[in-house]
């Protein structure tokens, strides 16, 4: 049985860590809200424990703050949002933003390496 059919219910105090995370690299909460398509006091109320988000929220969520962190050895708090908002020539010009929300981490987290690399597309 996958956690597909089953999602595992994600532990409240690391669900709110990510929460802050992602939203401190968005601009705010109410950014993050919108990013993932819910209203602007969703995350506070994620934050606070008193909702849970989809099983689709918490892995765009989590996979955002997986970038988020990653991105911070390579570069700059101050760099990161222009960075995930930014067309990006790994990317084929598409944002991060845009990748991570369609579940395309890995191929963000190969534009990081590249980066880091000093590899150019």
């Amino acid at each position: 049985m996958s956690t597909t059919d089953h999602p595992v219910k994600p532990d409240a105090e690391l669900l709110a860590l990510k929460v802050r995370s992602a939203s401190r690299a968005l601009g705010s909460q109410a950014k993050l809200a919108a990013w993932v398509g819910v209203g602007r006091s969703q995350a506070t109320r994620w934050v606070d424990g008193a909702t849970q988000p989809s099983a689709d929220t918490v892995r765009a969520v989590t996979d955002l703050e997986f970038i988020v962190s990653r991105a911070r050895l390579v570069w700059d708090d101050s760099v990161i949002p222009d960075w995930l908002n930014g067309h990006n020539a790994f990317l084929e010009g598409a944002t991060p933003l845009e990748l991570i929300r369609h579940g395309r981490t890995s191929e963000v987290l190969d534009a990081i390496i590249g980066d880091e690399a000093g590899v150019f597309a």
